[in-house]
């Protein structure tokens, strides 16, 4: 109790003084700038999922034929509309916007790879003036399938010679 008085006599006598000091004015100038939320991408990740808003890993390869995450946390961008640009190798394939309504934002979008879609994929974070605030690779490689490759020929050996059955024109062994 003694020091609730403490603070809130030495309010009085700083207010009585005609001396009103504000939390902001207090500060030096460099801390007061540094206060202010600069508008930025404070965070992103390509990730296999998103668990309780955040990602739960953080990828620069994967393999195709899998669904992937991109995280982005956004500060300063309230009220504005950002866009998570997806390309691969340089062409345009998912476009999606996010209005942004707090000073911290966090938002993700996802692409599901399929095996054929290897490649280069690229997101695009753009402001909605069309600044870019960001921008990240992730590297898609081929499935990797776990079939035995197919034999070679074993080319060392002179090859056999075709046997009785399969002498003759093709059109006699065709059925009819």
């Amino acid at each position: 109790m003694r020091n609730t008085y403490l603070l809130t006599a030495s309010f009085l006598m700083v207010a009585s003084t005609g001396n009103t000091v504000w939390a902001e004015d207090a500060l030096p100038a460099a801390t007061a700038q540094a206060a202010v939320i600069a508008p930025q991408v404070s965070r992103s990740a390509f990730t296999t999922g998103i668990s309780n808003r955040e990602p739960v890993d953080q990828l620069a390869r994967i393999s195709a034929g899998q669904e992937i995450h991109y995280f982005t946390e956004l500060t300063g961008l309230q009220g504005h509309i950002i866009t998570h640009r997806w390309e691969k190798d340089g062409a345009f394939q998912l476009g999606l916007q996010f209005p942004v309504a707090g000073e911290r934002w966090r938002v993700h979008s996802s692409k599901n790879i399929s095996a054929n879609l290897s490649g280069v994929w690229t997101v695009t974070i753009l402001n909605d003036d069309g600044a870019i605030l960001k921008q990240e690779t992730l590297v898609v490689d081929p499935v990797v399938t776990s079939e035995e490759p197919a034999q070679q020929p074993d080319t060392t050996t002179a090859p056999k010679p075709p046997s009785a059955s399969t002498t003759g024109p093709i059109w006699e062994k065709l059925a009819h």
